[in-house]
Parts: structure tokens; sequence; C-alpha cells
């Protein structure tokens, strides 16, 4: 009997023993997991904040945009990312084809800006926020923004960068039709080469626009012009109907650049 409640004493700080240390790693595993669960959240709350400061920042560009002399100030968090300009990037050519005729109208870098996401378990890689992959358009104004998600550096980068818009009708001209065709493009190959890694302020400026302007007058009854746009190797090909006369056909070629620069304002 003895041995019997000898048994039962040890038995009983034992199993209480075992009780805390079950409870301990419990305890323990539950509040990493909720730690965990925490962070998960805040690390998403960053990177849908960090998108809307970069879906800002092209509202304020595209509100100053063609409108030499405006400016606008934002300012930034930083949300844990990273910000950069890149001026001397975003290779943009465009070469002209009418008839005959063929030339390189424009060859330019136009600039973009980048802006590294904090870290998340979100993946939008191949996501664009606005625009889409054509590296031209031929509609509106509404369309030149090209804003996706890609991987850059081993992180999800925000890109920012425009396109050129293409337009083309017909007027008149000492009784003859000539063919206006148009090109606009947003350059950002003047900003200030930046880089931030926490809160910043940034001033968005409308420099001035520029422009050249080319008449030409073939010996030629020609129905198309052909307009191929290269940016970073991406090539597209926009083909433009033409009026012309049984023996020569008249076209002004109009391209206006309008300049922004984005620079740094101290805080």
């Amino acid at each position: 009997m003895r041995g019997k409640n000898s048994d039962k004493g040890l038995a009983t700080p034992v199993s209480l023993s075992f009780l805390i240390f079950s409870f301990t790693i419990l305890t323990v595993a539950t509040y990493y997991v909720s730690i965990s669960s925490v962070s998960v959240k805040s690390s998403r709350i960053r990177y849908v904040a960090a998108k809307q400061d970069v879906l800002s920042l092209e509202n304020a560009i595209h509100s100053i945009s063609w409108s030499p002399g405006s400016s606008i100030v934002k300012e930034f968090r930083g949300y844990g990312g990273k910000f950069e300009t890149h001026p001397d990037d975003r290779i943009l050519t465009i070469n002209f084809s009418m008839g005959s005729l063929s030339e390189i109208i424009f060859n330019s870098s136009i600039g973009y800006l980048g802006y590294e996401a904090p870290p998340t378990d979100i993946n939008e890689v191949g996501l664009y926020l606005r625009g889409d992959a054509e590296p031209v358009v031929n509609q509106s104004f509404l369309g030149i923004t090209q804003m996706y998600i890609r991987v850059y550096n081993g992180s999800q980068e925000i890109y920012l960068g425009y396109r050129p818009l293409i337009a083309s009708f017909t007027s008149s001209l000492q009784n003859n039709q000539i063919n206006i065709i148009r090109i606009f493009i947003i350059n950002l190959n003047s900003s200030e080469n930046l880089l931030f890694t926490g809160g910043f302020r940034l001033r968005i400026r409308c420099l001035n626009i520029t422009s050249c302007v080319k008449t030409y007058n073939l010996t030629e009854s020609v129905s198309s012009a052909s307009i191929k746009v290269t940016i970073d190797g991406e090539t597209r090909c926009v083909t433009l109907p033409l009026s012309s006369e049984e023996t020569f056909t008249l076209a002004r070629l109009e391209v206006f650049v309008c300049n922004v620069k984005v620079e740094e304002v101290n805080i």
C-alpha cells in the first residue's frame, strides 16, 4: 500500500509539470502566430499605401502636363520602400515613313520613375495600374501612362513611364487637302537623379513644351503613313490613312514634347 501511495504522489507533480509545459508551449506558439499575422497585415497595408503614393504622383504629373510654368508639391511617407528617378533611361525612337520617304524624327531618353515596394506576401508582378503594354497609343490622352508592377533587383517595383500619343486629321490648304499628323510626348529626362528610402517631398514642374514641325509635299499619291515606335526594345507600328490627290500628297508632321521635371524639395 505504501508503494501505491508513493506512485500517486510522484504522478501528481509530474502531470502538473507536463500541463504547465504544454500550456507554455501553446501560449508561445499563439503569441508568435499573432505577431506573424500582425506583421503580414502591416506589410500589406504598407504595400497598398505605397501604390496609392505612386498613383498620387502620376495624378500630379498629369495635372501639370502641357501647362508650362505650372508645378505641384507632393509629400510621401515612404512606407519602407525605395523611390528612384531614372532620367537617362527609357529610350524612345520614332521612325516616320510615307511613300518612299523614311526618317527618324525622335531618338532620346524620356526617363521613368521607379518605386521599390516594401516587402509583402502580395504578388502583383505584371499588373498594370494604368495603361497597358503597348508602347504607343493613337486614341486619347487617357492612355499615355504606363504604370505597372515588375520585378527589379529581386523586389516588386512600381514602374511609371509615359508613351507617345499619335493623332491625325485632314485640313484644307489653298484648296488642297493636307494631312496633319501630331505626336505628343511627355519627357521626364530633365528630372534630378534622386534616391529616397524614407519620407520625402517632390516638386513636379512643367518646364516647357518644345515642338518640331515638318511639311512634306510628295510627288506621288500615297494612301497611308507609318509610324514605328520603339521604347526600350518594344516596337509597335501605327498606320495612318492619308488623303491625297492623283499626283501628289501633302502632309505636315508636328511633334510636341512636354518637358516635366521631378525634383527634390527639402523638408
